[in-house]
């Protein structure tokens, strides 16, 4: 029986939509649980180790933490003095959430992320979605949060429109695109990333490819960036240059939505 029209009828309703929601969002969650591994790079910073901690929490989703990579890591023991040991160890500690999520799980997608993001409040609803664009794209990579001082518009003729829904667009990307805030890649791609970016890979490669995440993690296979984007870094940086904390600042003020973002 439906009382739309009398204040029963619109309870009874409300209470309606309010389990359909409350049932759909527990079965994302549950899906997401199954299928993806969630995992946050974190160099022994309490406070934002805390921080993203408690929004996945507020999503029902868990968050994995790898050991810290630091310059002192065994395996950059014996690398050239040339080396950028602090972005080389940042690269470790990416692929060490990588390799744990090949090794240590049955998950079909890993999704990778620096610390000082905020990331979209719909991510339990809209992932569903968003894998499946993936596989419909057939991407190795794609990247959820990233670098951009500007908004993409359909005549940024860098940015070629792979895909479209009411909500998102898929777009390819240039080279000089950067971030590696957030990205997600399958499985069999994550194995192959392990094969090609190791200490020796990097040594060989060390004056043409920097063994950097958003040189290569983010770039490497067949790839496409979401926009708008799930994940926005906060905005500030730990770097000294005034130069790149205003550029990431403009970054964030240009892709921040109020209300969107926990």
């Amino acid at each position: 029986m439906l009382f739309c029209f009398t204040k029963l009828g619109i309870i009874r309703m409300n209470k309606s939509l309010f389990y359909f929601f409350h049932l759909k969002l527990s079965t994302n969650v549950n899906y997401m649980t199954d299928k993806i591994g969630f995992y946050c790079v974190n160099f022994k910073d309490e406070d934002r180790r805390n921080k993203m901690t408690s929004r996945f929490q507020q999503l029902g989703l868990t968050l994995n933490f790898v050991d810290p990579v630091g310059n002192d890591d065994a395996r950059l023991a014996d690398v050239p003095e040339r080396a950028d040991k602090r972005t080389w160890s940042i690269m470790l500690q990416h692929m060490d959430s990588i390799r744990h999520f090949v090794q240590e799980t049955q998950k079909d997608f890993c999704i990778v992320m620096e610390d000082d993001i905020l990331v979209s409040k719909n991510i339990v609803n809209d992932l569903p979605d968003v894998i499946e664009t993936y596989n419909k794209l057939q991407l190795d990579v794609l990247v959820l949060g990233y670098l951009l001082p500007f908004k993409i518009y359909d005549y940024n003729t860098c940015f070629s429109l792979k895909d479209r829904n009411d909500k998102y667009s898929y777009f390819d990307f240039p080279g000089d695109l950067w971030g590696s805030q957030m990205y997600m890649v399958s499985r069999n791609h994550a194995v192959n990333l392990i094969e090609r970016y190791t200490i020796e890979h990097a040594i060989e490669t060390i004056e043409t490819e920097p063994f950097s995440p958003d040189w290569t993690l983010t770039k490497y296979g067949k790839k496409a960036i979401i926009y708008p984007m799930i994940a926005v870094e906060e905005g500030g940086t730990k770097a000294d240059l005034h130069s790149e904390s205003q550029y990431h600042l403009n970054c964030y003020l240009t892709n921040y939505v109020e209300g969107l973002y926990i």
